[in-house]
């Protein structure tokens, strides 16, 4: 039985998969990550602790491998897009990861675009505005801050490159994670010559650019025997942790919609256009499908708004939470809830946005602060998905994944804002899943979209209320205006 493996290097966690060539799951393995913030806004991780968490989750999974009798074939990972790992020639790693959530570049975006000629030729030289989660202001920030550092790089790679790297020796990435880099032009599907030109970085820092489905190398022969694997398990390229969900839920033509409930919260839709958004308010990504661009909004505290609040304020497990929630009336009973704890991308772009509690009385209970959440991260979907539906004319399926995702309360909530159908997955795995498709393209030469609507299988769906829809919209509309109300006092207070 030729089995394969997906693996996510994800913010708070490594994740793999071990599947079945029709897709069935054998085992899932995880393994725990920690953020440092050693400054306000700044988000980083050591790349060897992704490393100590993958080979954890690769040992298990081939004792796993044996015990069901089969042999792994491929393995392909996803991760994290945008954050850097800087190496130095002879592969060791020159600092921590500066990680896609992280915000110290500010100051680099608003020199970079001014540089390039404003946001509207920028986003005409790669398809994106610059941001401080992305790559290149990264690179730009370490040149200025830590220049030690800088010039003793040998390659700048993303966390699953390293983990491939670590693998194999073999430094390469592919299209969907170097369109998130900003030094990528997403029409022409190769590095920017206009941009490493203009900021005088050498090509040289950067690797080759492969196929998502395409075979980077072989499993090292020293881990072969460290993790007990059979010789010959090919490494595949892989993917950015968004395409490659989208992938898993088979998310793979226009018309077709993915909503991610993470960490972070998605809302990713291929599309036919070789335009990025004019106003550069989502993201104009290459997929893992080759040949195939996507739109993509970004929340970056979704899920993870919740679990700060629950971290911080709540005893009660999910299951409770999710029925008290039920309780609460729509409108969470006068209190709002902007979800920027560290800031917002989509469709705000603004850094210096800050997380609100809005309307608070004696009257409310905790309960009240919690469905606010779940308002709140739902609202911020619906910002992104109307600029989703504003780009491409026809949205036939919608699909959700994600740890959120397994809630029916954001599910309903989600359906009832959008006015439309939500699809549940039977797999709900994430960027692991779609990982494991391209491990298994890989190695048999069949497509990755091919993979995806052979493998994906509809668990339910979930239909929204008009009732519902007409009684969120009055506080989805107070959602928009208390961010427009607040922005001036957000930029005001940005360094205190």
């Amino acid at each position: 039985m030729n089995l394969y493996v997906g693996l996510d290097v994800g913010t708070t966690g490594v994740k793999g998969v071990l599947v079945d060539e029709n897709g069935k799951i054998i085992d899932i393995q995880s393994g725990h990550l920690t953020i440092q913030t050693p400054k306000p806004g700044w988000s980083e991780q050591d790349p060897l602790n992704w490393w100590k968490a993958v080979l954890k989750v690769l040992k298990n999974l081939s004792e796993r491998s044996k015990e069901a009798g089969g042999r792994i074939r491929a393995i392909s990972t996803s991760g994290q897009m945008h954050s850097l790992v800087a190496i130095g020639k002879n592969g060791e790693v020159l600092r921590n990861a500066i990680l896609w959530c992280d915000q110290r570049t500010y100051e680099e975006c608003k020199e970079a675009e001014s540089l390039l000629g404003g946001e509207e030729k920028t986003l005409k030289i790669v398809g994106n505005s610059i941001l401080p989660g992305f790559t290149l202001p990264k690179i730009l920030w370490l040149r200025k801050n830590e220049p030690d550092v800088y010039g003793k790089i040998y390659k700048v790679l993303l966390p699953k490159d390293f983990i491939n790297y670590m693998l194999t020796g073999i430094i390469a990435t592919e299209h969907s994670d170097a369109s998130g880099t900003m030094l990528y032009s997403v029409s022409e599907g190769r590095w920017s010559d206009q941009i490493l030109d203009a900021f005088g970085i050498s090509k040289k820092f950067l690797p080759d650019i492969l196929e998502s489905n395409e075979m980077i190398g072989k499993v090292r022969e020293n881990l072969v025997k460290m993790l007990n694997l059979d010789e010959e398990v090919a490494v595949v390229a892989g993917g950015a942790d968004n395409a490659c969900a989208a992938l898993g839920v088979s998310v793979i033509d226009p018309g077709d919609v993915m909503i991610s409930l993470g960490t972070s919260g998605t809302v990713v839709a291929p599309t036919g256009s070789k335009v990025p958004d004019p106003y550069g308010r989502v993201h104009f990504f290459a997929h893992v499908v080759p040949r195939t661009m996507y739109h993509m909004g970004v929340m970056l505290s979704a899920a993870y708004s919740l679990e700060w609040f629950k971290h911080r304020f709540l005893k009660e497990d999910y299951e409770v939470i999710n029925r008290q929630v039920m309780k609460v009336p729509i409108g969470s009973n006068g209190v709002i809830f902007l979800p920027y704890l560290n800031g917002e991308r989509s469709p705000h772009k603004d850094p210096y946005a800050k997380g609100v509690f809005f309307g608070i009385s004696s009257y409310n209970s905790k309960w009240d602060f919690v469905r606010a959440i779940f308002e709140g991260v739902a609202f911020g979907i619906r910002d992104c998905f109307e600029v989703i539906e504003e780009l491409n004319t026809s949205v036939k399926n919608i699909r959700t994944t994600g740890g959120g995702a397994r809630s029916d309360v954001w599910n309903v909530m989600i359906a009832d804002l959008l006015s439309r159908e939500i699809q549940k997955p039977l797999i709900n795995e994430g960027a692991s899943y779609g990982a494991a498709m391209l491990a298994c393209s890989g190695f048999s030469s069949s497509s990755p979209d091919q993979i995806a609507r052979r493998w994906f299988k509809l668990e339910t769906s979930v239909k929204p209320s008009l009732e519902n829809k007409k009684e969120y919209d009055k506080f989805y509309y107070r959602f928009r205006d208390l961010y427009k109300g607040l922005k001036s006092f957000f930029h005001d207070w940005k360094d205190e």
